[in-house]
This record gives C-alpha cells, sequence and structure tokens, in this order.
C-alpha cells in the first residue's frame, strides 16, 4: 500500500488520485495515518473479483497498518530508553512498571501480558529496546497492543 504524508498529499493531489485507482492509499501525518483513500474503481474491481474476500482484504491491510504504526511508536520509545539520561529512562521505566502493577491489581488483562511485560521491563535498557520491536516468539504485535507505555509518543 503506498502512503503519503498529508503535506505531499496536498502538494500532489493528482498522484494521490492517480494512486488510488490501483490501490488504497495511507495519508499519514505525524507518521500515524489519518485516513485511506481509495477509488470507487477500486472497490468496484475488488467486488466483483471476489465480494467476500475483498472486504477481509482490507480489514487485513487496515490492521497491517495498525500495527505498523504500534510498531514505529515502541521504536521511538525504544530509542528513548537506549538513548535518554539513566534518571529519565528510570521513570519512564517505572511508569511502565505501575501500569503493569495496575493491570494485576484491577485484573485489566491476561495475566500472559503482565508477566511478559514484567520480564522485559526488568531487562537492562538495551535489551529491553530491542524486545520491544521484535517479534518476542509471536507476541510483539499483541504486547504492543497492549502495551504500558501510556502517553509516551502517542
Amino acid at each position: 500500500m503506498q502512503q503519503f504524508s498529508s503535506t505531499d498529499a496536498k502538494q500532489r493531489f493528482g498522484q494521490l488520485l492517480k494512486a488510488s485507482a490501483s490501490a488504497p492509499v495511507a495519508i499519514e501525518k505525524h507518521g500515524k495515518v489519518q485516513a485511506y483513500l481509495a477509488s470507487p474503481e477500486f472497490f468496484e474491481r475488488a467486488q466483483k473479483k471476489d465480494p467476500e474476500n475483498s472486504a477481509r482484504k482490507l480489514a487485513r491491510a487496515n490492521q497491517a497498518l495498525i500495527e505498523k504504526d504500534r510498531l514505529i511508536r515502541h521504536q521511538r520509545i525504544a530509542f528513548d530508553l537506549a538513548t535518554s539520561t539513566p534518571g529519565k529512562r528510570g521513570l519512564l521505566i517505572k511508569n511502565a512498571l505501575a501500569v503493569v502493577e495496575r493491570w494485576r491489581v484491577e485484573r485489566l488483562c491476561s495475566i500472559d501480558y503482565i508477566q511478559k511485560w514484567e520480564h522485559i521491563l526488568k531487562m537492562p535498557p538495551q535489551e529491553m529496546a530491542t524486545m520491544m520491536v521484535s517479534d518476542i516468539d509471536g507476541w510483539g504485535p499483541s504486547l504492543r497492543q497492549n502495551s504500558p507505555w501510556v502517553g509516551v509518543h502517542a
């Protein structure tokens, strides 16, 4: 899926429309997808090819972009953890641990997520940063969806 920044979308609107004829185009602002643009022809072709499957494909593409946004957010947090002063890094980790503890006390999510985040948050900062942006044995997307980094690079 092609992506345009909001500035590029405004400045190159003709190219944006042309690109949307073949597939939906994502429009980003500050690194987050804000909108999708697809031509009527795209939807007509997709529905003629496979009316039931086209909605699923679009939903999967949308989910992939959401995960991409979460990964970018966690990459920024990982960068902060790797480069911040010890005081700022300690505060970030302390706040994340407090969120995980709140999950535990108020039973806000699965114990699996709680235990995995507790394990990650006790790692040395460089290792923690690497784990946050990795697949973590298939748990990466789920952990990024259930993240204790409330308000950090949101």
